[in-house]
């Protein structure tokens, strides 16, 4: 396959989700033409030199594909005849290795491995039916490198002319426990706007992967300076001449920087790690970096940005993240006033509690883990005073968007009397707390009880009387009026039952017997009316006996010790017995 240098032809390049738009306007910015924008990738035209100049310029690109052909797919064969019917010796030579990947998406061929393994097969067969020869395959350090995608059952296959993803900078040799992408690090400052006029902080470097981008895309420093090689290098139709015109063409276009970049962690070890990448880089002197706590860092300027990457907590407890993030809104409230803080996090519930509200929210992926870059702005006194006309309408003074609550901008009474005016002073009425049922003033009487509960029907007290106070007993068979007097005693027990007599003034009930003629016997207490009234029951005589119902005297029986031993013997012999048997 040969490409002119002015042949115009169809490129993809790949990036994270919510990157799209970013690496769109820095192609455009490039010159390419007919951008379209795709879930997590960009297609757009243009010549052999815009595919050397977005290799090497473009930092929000993880790969960049040319793609080759795109045919249907149903099952396995039709993928190995659709490769295969390629004519791949234009491409690549026996004697250079390749890779093969796969991306599998909505497809009866469901799996990657495989069908890289079945595009790898057909791609060794063409040249061993043709030439009797077959390349190698190298996956660690290959010449030329190719992609299959697969979805709705249609396979493009294309040439990655990146080669390693070109989120290897280059610059970093080592690097502390998970690290951030550098491609996603880009795309963060680009996100939030910053274009090298205030100072930079980044007080949770890790290995310095934040401040390294800052300082490059501040500097004009290309994405792939540091880098190596490319894989189109290794392409038949590389042209030696245009690339290395266009290395030294932004090479030659660096600047020096006014502001300051500035660069802290916690962890010595971090330090020591981001320190080094600094060196090797040749950033050390353009940013300055220290081991030291978040909140000991004080700013140099009135006015300038945070970026920096928290633990998402998924090596800490629940209690530690909401900790972590409860002191980073401390910090930010008290020593950061006038400046603008960005935070990329998927620990969103523990984000809560960092206390102020964002003012943007962007949807990310720091690889697989969803996760999202907020925005806080943070000023000396309230938003509502930075904010001089916020949210005001000028044709309604007595809005409540001019700052001031409901009942400040025009207030009203609470209640109205008969004649639809409003409470006077000394006749204020003060609002209901209950649900809005009670609101209306048909349903509450005026002092400030339901009138539909205080009906004949409710046991609320009695509807003459003036209190309406409420009854404080149970619920169901008790709470109507016709079961319940006015004094709380149900009267159907109190009318054919033995509590007492019913015309008594005291509803106490009586603890005692009664009398022949139906009145209180005194003290006397027993448990029926009967013939033995008066006697204290289970009241011993001089007999031994005791009485129970009338004169009716029945003796104790003696305890035969004797007899229950046998019988408790007898029972153990059961037992044992039984289990015997069972066993």
């Amino acid at each position: 396959m040969d490409i002119n240098q002015n042949e115009i032809r169809q490129y993809v390049a790949k990036t994270f989700s919510g990157l799209e738009n970013e690496l769109a306007t820095e192609l455009k910015f490039l010159g390419a033409e007919n951008i379209e924008i795709i879930k997590r990738g960009v297609k757009f035209e243009g010549n052999k030199e815009l595919l050397y100049r977005a290799n090497y310029l473009v930092r929000t690109a993880i790969r960049i594909l040319t793609p080759i052909t795109e045919f249907k797919v149903t099952d396995e064969q039709s993928l190995y005849d659709g490769v295969k019917a390629i004519q791949w010796d234009e491409i690549m030579t026996h004697k250079q290795t390749f890779v093969m990947t796969a991306d599998v998406f909505h497809s009866q061929i469901d799996h990657s491995h495989f069908a890289a393994l079945k595009a790898k097969d057909a791609l060794v067969d063409f040249f061993r039916d043709k030439i009797r020869r077959r390349p190698s395959v190298d996956k660690d350090d290959a010449d030329i490198f190719i992609n299959i995608h697969i979805s709705q059952n249609v396979c493009t296959v294309s040439l990655d002319s990146s080669g390693e993803s070109l989120h290897k900078r280059g610059y970093r040799i080592g690097a502390d426990k998970a690290p951030l992408n550098e491609v996603l690090a880009a795309g963060l400052i680009k996100l939030s706007g910053w274009k090298g006029d205030v100072d930079f902080y980044d007080p949770m470097c890790g290995s310095g992967t934040i401040v390294m981008e800052a300082a490059m895309a501040a500097m004009n420093i290309p994405a792939g300076y540091y880098r190596d090689k490319y894989a189109f290098e290794q392409w038949t139709d590389f042209d030696e001449d245009l690339w290395k015109a266009i290395k030294e063409e932004h090479d030659n276009e660096f600047k020096d920087i006014d502001i300051k970049i500035f660069a802290s962690d916690r962890s010595e070890k971090a330090v020591q790690i981001a320190k080094r990448n600094l060196k090797h880089a040749g950033l050390h002197k353009d940013i300055e970096i220290s081991k030291a706590y978040f909140d000991s860092i004080v700013p140099n300027s009135d006015k300038g940005l945070l970026m920096f990457n928290p633990p998402y907590g998924m090596r800490l407890t629940e209690n530690d993240i909401v900790r972590l993030y409860q002191e980073i809104g401390d910090v930010l409230k008290s020593n950061w006033a006038g400046h603008q803080a960005w935070i990329i996090t998927s620990a969103m519930d523990a984000a809560k509690f960092i206390g102020l509200r964002p003012s943007k929210r962007i949807e990310l992926y720091n690889g697989p883990i969803e996760a999202k870059l907020l925005c806080f702005d943070l000023y000396e006194g309230s938003r509502k005073e930075k904010s001089p006309d916020y949210r005001k309408r000028k044709d309604d003074p007595g809005h409540f968007r001019t700052g001031k609550t409901k009942y400040e901008s025009k207030p009203r009474p609470f209640r109205r009397d008969e004649n639809d005016s409003e409470a006077r002073d000394g006749d204020e009425r003060r609002p209901y707390r209950g649900g809005s049922r009670y609101d209306r003033d048909d349903n509450r009487d005026n002092k400030g009880y339901d009138k539909r509960r205080s009906d004949s029907s409710r046991s609320y007290g009695s509807r003459d009387r003036d209190e309406k106070r409420p009854y404080k007993g149970g619920g169901g068979r008790f709470d109507r009026d016709n079961h319940v007097d006015n004094r709380g005693y149900d009267r159907k027990r109190s009318g054919d039952k033995p509590y007492g007599n019913n015309d008594r003034d005291e509803k106490r009930p009586y603890r005692g017997g009664f009398s022949k003629d139906g009145e209180r016997g005194g003290d006397k207490r027993s448990f029926r009316e009967n013939d033995n009234r008066g006697k204290r029951p289970f009241k011993k005589d001089d007999s031994g006996s005791k009485s129970f119902r009338g004169d009716d005297k029945r003796s104790f029986k003696k305890r035969d010790d004797e007899a229950s031993k046998r019988k408790k013997d007898a029972k153990k012999v059961t037992v044992r017995f039984k289990r015997k048997r069972l066993d």
